[in-house]
């Protein structure tokens, strides 16, 4: 499952990377607005850290389909290797959506809460779908399982289409998407460390430390092979 970081704070960037196998960053107009005030030069951070191994998702701003086709030409040129846009699924981006497959570009289905939606911008050619899940949670359904039910909807049709779920709140919310399958996820910096943070962690490494310096002090394990 890949594994994308859901910022444009290149502070947050910076610090996940050093330490977490990520695989690419999706934005939307929240994310930018709030993130950078300035997004070219963000942007290019971003593709300098993925050095066109990494995928990066930005969202149109156009209401229409054909701002959607202009704004996505650009950015596809502009970011290059990598890049998918993501249109939310109106029916203005529905059209969007089959007008940037016949351009070559690659296309993220956003703004998605039922499975009928993901099933149409699959047929419109998206590469991914990208459903809401704790917006999904939030309004008394169940997130993971609507993306489960996409999944079996693309897995019945033949679509080649990916899940990338979106919107977590929690770590279980991660879990149940990728335990029905998800191709990839992303999160924020909050969730990233989460994934990885269990307060038994913390104590058992602290206890084996505490066990070797009670027997050997100062000295490291290597210290010990001289």
């Amino acid at each position: 499952m890949k594994i994308l970081l859901d910022t444009a704070n290149l502070a947050e960037i910076e610090e996940i990377i050093q330490y977490y196998p990520i695989d690419g960053f999706t934005t939307n107009p929240t994310i930018l607005s709030r993130d950078s005030s300035d997004v070219p030069a963000t942007l290019r951070r971003l593709m300098e850290i993925s050095g066109g191994k990494m995928e990066i998702h930005v969202q149109v701003t156009a209401a229409e389909s054909e701002g959607m086709l202009a704004q996505a030409k650009a950015l596809d040129k502009f970011v290059g290797k990598g890049f998918h846009i993501k249109i939310p699924v109106t029916p203005e981006g529905i059209r969007a959506m089959t007008l940037c497959k016949k351009a070559g570009i690659r296309v993220t289905a956003t703004s998605i809460f039922t499975p009928m939606q993901a099933l149409l911008a699959a047929k419109a050619g998206a590469d991914y779908v990208a459903p809401y899940v704790n917006s999904i949670d939030n309004m008394q359904c169940d997130g993971p399982g609507v993306v489960s039910e996409i999944l079996t909807l693309f897995e019945n049709f033949g679509y080649p289409t990916k899940m990338l779920a979106a919107g977590f709140d929690s770590v279980s919310q991660v879990l149940g998407v990728a335990l029905a399958g998800a191709h990839t996820v992303t999160v924020t910096a909050s969730i990233m460390h989460k994934l990885l943070f269990h307060p038994h962690t913390d104590l058992a490494v602290g206890n084996f430390a505490a066990d070797w310096k009670a027997k050997f002090g100062a000295q490291s394990v290597s210290d010990l092979l001289k």
